[in-house]
Order: structure tokens, then C-alpha cells, then sequence
């Protein structure tokens, strides 16, 4: 019996919406066309920055016109690329294209994978995931099927084969985002990028580094990573993050979701349809804090599963972070196996 704890929540909201200034055109990449003014303390060095958070992910527009960028270096008088990306997730992706589309020479820089975190450890391998668990709820539902006339023997999954059902989705749609990044002639740098001086970026292999390219504009569109909570140590084995669970290794018996946004939430219908017992522990005083509030009311309405096993919910008190109930996760070993894992109201808090 496997008990896991996966710190799953995730600050912001899945879409966010950049609302610029009514005068201004979105027809550029240069930080003029956004219409935003740059921070003071840059306007006379020559570097503007513009910040929009989309889908969890930072996508910043760095343009270094000026021969000095403040930090004494001189910027080159040509130039390798008329833009740079670094971070080929959905953001360097999309902005790849729109940089196309204006006649830009583009190169964009990846040291991971292509389609970063939404396509290889978020939205596309999450929503198979989902769909998976939709129908084992269509086929767990007796009532309904009996009165459409059908009768289904007790349905089963194979894990491996869930699993490969996700990774083969975010694998293809992968190669679709690389072909056409290629057919437009936007060149795939492989490695990791570190901007070096003004409209300079060296990528490569962390340490060996040794490729410099020049640009005149650059995009950082670097991503994200999975929050980890203060003192919890990630194993993937007790305690994993979103990107292990994704993966489907292990079904476990139970399984506490620390933070209950939309990702935790999403996890919580995967798990309980594949027969876990999901316990989720939210520090804030209601359900997907952040989202509007009448959101929050309806997953906590829905979250207890009609079917299956029910769905514990346990808060604490977000002013006085007195605990209004209390955890502990628990392990032990069985005869050389791991085994265990629950809840016991022993005094330790449930809100992380």
C-alpha cells in the first residue's frame, strides 16, 4: 500500500489575460508595440522590460537599442538574430510565430524539452488524464447505464497503458509544435540560455556553455516549476509533485493533495476515479483560493465524489491558522515492504 503526498497547488490561475493600454498595438515585439513605458530607472539606459504572466508562465521582452545596457558592456553593431527566445514552451512557441509572421529572423532557445511545461508536465498529459477518468465514471455509473439497457461487466484500467495514452498525446503534439517552428525557418537552439551582456545569450550544457548568440531584441520565456513547501522533501516515491503524477507510476491507496487550485483539483478526479482515496489539505479558508469566490463554493459543493470514494476536505482557519483539524501521513515498514499511510488525529497541522 502506497501513501503520497503531492504538493500540487499552483498560485495562479490557468489563463491570465494581458490587458494593454487602449492606444496600444499588439502588431510588434518591440516593447513600443505593447504601448507600456519602461520602469524609471531604465528609461535612460537603454533596456525596457515588459512582464506578462499567461498560462504560469513568465514571457518578458528585453530591447537593449543603446550602445550601453548599464553594465559597461557595448552592444554589437550586427546581429545574429533580429530575436532570440529563450524557453520553447506554448509562450516561445507562440511568440516564435507572431515574430515570423513579421518578418523577423528568429532563433529560440530550449534546454529541455520542446512545449515545456503545458505540453510535457501540464495541460495536455493532465487533460488525457482526465478524459481516462470521465469515462471509468461513465462506466462505474450502474444507474445510468441501466436504464440506457446496458449492462458492463466491474470496469479496470491498465496503468501502463493510461500512462502511455498521456505521453503519447504530449509527444505528438511536441513534434508538431517543432516541425512547425522548423517550416517557418525559426532555428532550434539546444540548450540552456544566459543572457551575457547586452543583446547577447550563451547557450549550451550547464558549465560548457560555450555558444554565443546576438540578438536585437530577446524574449524570456522560461516557465515553470512545481511549488514545493517549506521543509517537505520531494522522494517521488512518498511525497511527489504534479510533474511525478503525471507520469502514473503508481496508483496509490490514498494519497494527500496539498493545495486545492485547479491542478490539485484535477488530480483529485484522476486519482479517485482509478481508486485512490484522495485526502486535500488547503491552508486558505475556502477551495481554489484565488479564483472568484463562487467558484470555490461550487468545488466545494462537487468535490465530495457521488461515486467511488469520498474526497476528505481539511481546512484550517486562514486568519488564526488555528488548525480546524488535524494530519498526520504516515508510513511504516512490513516485511521489507512500505505499507500504510492515513489520517490520525494526533495534534499535527493540516494546512500547509
Amino acid at each position: 500500500m502506497h501513501a503520497s503526498i503531492s504538493p500540487l497547488s499552483i498560485s495562479n490561475p490557468p489563463y491570465s489575460t494581458l490587458r494593454p493600454h487602449s492606444s496600444s498595438r499588439l502588431c510588434g515585439l518591440r516593447r513600443e508595440a505593447f504601448g507600456f513605458r519602461s520602469p524609471p530607472q531604465f528609461r535612460n539606459r537603454g533596456v525596457g522590460a515588459v512582464s506578462a504572466k499567461a498560462n504560469s508562465r513568465r514571457l518578458s521582452v528585453f530591447s537593449a537599442s543603446n550602445s550601453d545596457a548599464g553594465n559597461g558592456s557595448s552592444a554589437p553593431a550586427s546581429f545574429d538574430y533580429d530575436l532570440v527566445i529563450i524557453g520553447a514552451g506554448v509562450g516561445g512557441h507562440g511568440a516564435g510565430l507572431h515574430a515570423v509572421e513579421k518578418g523577423l529572423k528568429t532563433a529560440i532557445i530550449e534546454g529541455d524539452v520542446m512545449g515545456g511545461t503545458c505540453v510535457n508536465r501540464g495541460c495536455v498529459p493532465s487533460k488525457a488524464l482526465l478524459a481516462v477518468s470521465g469515462r471509468m465514471r461513465e462506466l462505474q455509473d450502474e444507474h445510468h447505464l441501466k436504464a440506457l439497457g446496458l449492462q458492463v461487466a466491474a470496469a479496470g484500467y491498465d496503468r501502463q497503458a493510461v500512462a502511455d495514452h498521456a505521453n503519447n498525446l504530449a509527444s505528438k503534439i511536441r513534434g508538431n509544435l517543432t516541425n512547425s517552428l522548423k517550416s517557418l525557418g525559426v532555428d532550434i537552439l539546444t540548450g540552456f540560455g544566459t543572457i551575457v551582456g547586452p543583446q547577447k545569450v550563451k547557450y549550451g550544457k550547464i558549465g560548457s556553455s560555450d555558444n554565443v548568440v546576438t540578438a536585437k531584441d530577446i524574449i524570456i520565456a522560461t516557465g515553470s516549476v512545481p511549488f514545493v513547501p517549506r521543509g517537505i522533501e520531494v522522494d517521488g516515491k512518498t511525497v511527489i509533485t504534479s510533474d511525478h503524477a503525471l507520469k502514473l507510476e503508481f496508483v496509490p491507496d490514498w494519497i494527500a493533495i496539498v493545495g486545492s487550485g485547479y491542478i490539485g483539483l484535477e488530480f483529485s478526479d484522476v486519482y479517485t476515479a482509478l481508486g485512490s482515496e484522495v485526502t486535500i489539505i488547503e491552508a486558505m479558508d475556502q477551495l481554489m483560493p484565488g479564483f472568484d469566490p463562487e467558484i470555490g463554493k461550487l468545488a466545494q459543493r462537487i468535490t465530495p465524489a457521488k461515486d467511488g470514494k469520498p474526497v476528505p476536505i481539511e481546512l484550517i482557519d486562514a486568519k488564526t491558522k488555528e488548525p480546524k483539524d488535524t494530519l498526520e501521513v504516515y508510513t511504516r515498514r512490513k516485511k521489507g515492504k512500505e505499507v500504510g499511510g492515513g489520517e490520525e488525529k494526533k495534534g499535527a497541522s493540516a494546512g500547509v
